[in-house]
């Protein structure tokens, strides 16, 4: 008995010997490693000056439908902006509450925009168009809601990477008469927003390349029962939903991205220019990957703000001007 007791207390004593000798990064957990895969900027403590109300529902049923809400406590005598923040993760993972869909709806909230990060059903609970449909429902809840969280219903923008990047250009581009606006509540409220802001975005599924059949995020995505998946592949594309009164768009790409290859942004720059939308913004970055968003955050994350000033506060700070 005494030798089993000792060899125990050998065994604690060699564990907290190669615990303390492991390299710091060897000890990140996985789910600090993800996070640190969307996380652009560092976590910043919780303001006082924010009212944060985590999980809202914003449909009843699913777990997925899920929102946070981050906002300035102090109403002020005008409605402000909103930014809708949607996460990636290839449809099939992700979380409203990691990295910067986490943090930059603190950020932005700290610069007087009311934010919500939003949680969807994920590929392996509903293929498409479930995803679309639920940040659809999302933004009606918003506007719906607009009048108790002190919003301006005309002035809500997005910001996604990757996936989501795919749903805030298709919360940008697809009308109410395209058929996705599914079956949830909040239907007499507009789904589309007014601004959109898209890093390392998939636009068209049907010129995929190689094919998106070679890739098992997109045929699990894609493969709906009695469906057919290449009319689904048309349908989930944004690049076939263009038009001339699409909203100011402000894009990123980095040219080594090997997840979604360059092309997919150029091509899509391309149709909305020649659709006649006016007010397209779209930034390469030679060096930069599928991270662009967070490898070049000094110019992403300045070019962002300016644009959202522009498109969604100029409004705000007209008004702020006028007064006396």
């Amino acid at each position: 008995m005494t030798t089993i007791i000792a060899r125990f207390f050998i065994g604690i004593f060699l564990f907290a010997i190669l615990v303390y000798f492991i390299p710091e990064p060897a000890r990140i957990s996985a789910k600090a490693q993800l996070d640190s895969e969307y996380n652009s900027s560092d976590i910043p403590a919780m303001p006082n000056d924010l009212k944060i109300i985590d999980s809202i529902s914003y449909r009843r049923g699913k777990k997925a439908w899920k929102l946070d809400l981050i906002m300035p406590k102090a109403r002020g005598p005008q409605k402000r902006p909103a930014i809708v923040f949607i996460h990636g993760g290839g449809w099939h993972g992700g979380d409203k509450g990691r990295g910067f869909f986490r943090t930059g709806a603190i950020e932005y909230a700290r610069k007087g925009y009311v934010c919500i990060s939003i949680n969807y059903r994920l590929s392996d609970e509903a293929p498409f168009p479930a995803c679309v449909e639920d940040v659809k429902c999302a933004v009606r809840w918003l506007r719906a809601h607009a009048e108790k969280y002190h919003v301006d219903p005309e002035r809500i923008g997005g910001y996604g990477n990757s996936a989501g990047a795919h749903l805030v250009c298709m919360l940008g581009l697809v009308k109410k008469n395209a058929n996705m606006e599914g079956d949830g509540p909040w239907q007499e409220y507009s789904s589309q927003l007014n601004a959109v802001c898209a890093a390392a975005t998939p636009t068209d599924f049907t010129n995929w390349p190689g094919g998106f059949e070679t890739k098992s995020s997109l045929r699990q995505l894609l493969k709906a029962p009695n469906t057919n998946i290449h009319e689904q592949a048309a349908k989930a594309s944004p690049i076939n939903h263009v038009h001339s009164k699409a909203p100011p768009f402000l894009l990123f790409h980095g040219i080594q991205d090997h997840l979604v290859d360059v092309s997919q942004a150029d091509r899509f720059v391309e149709a909305l220019k020649s659709a006649g939308a006016k007010d397209i913004n779209y930034h390469r970055f030679e060096a930069s990957g599928h991270g662009v968003f967070s490898q070049c955050r000094k110019e992403t994350h300045r070019l962002m703000e300016e644009f959202f000033a522009r498109t969604l506060m100029k409004q705000e700070r007209s008004l702020s001007q006028a007064q006396p």
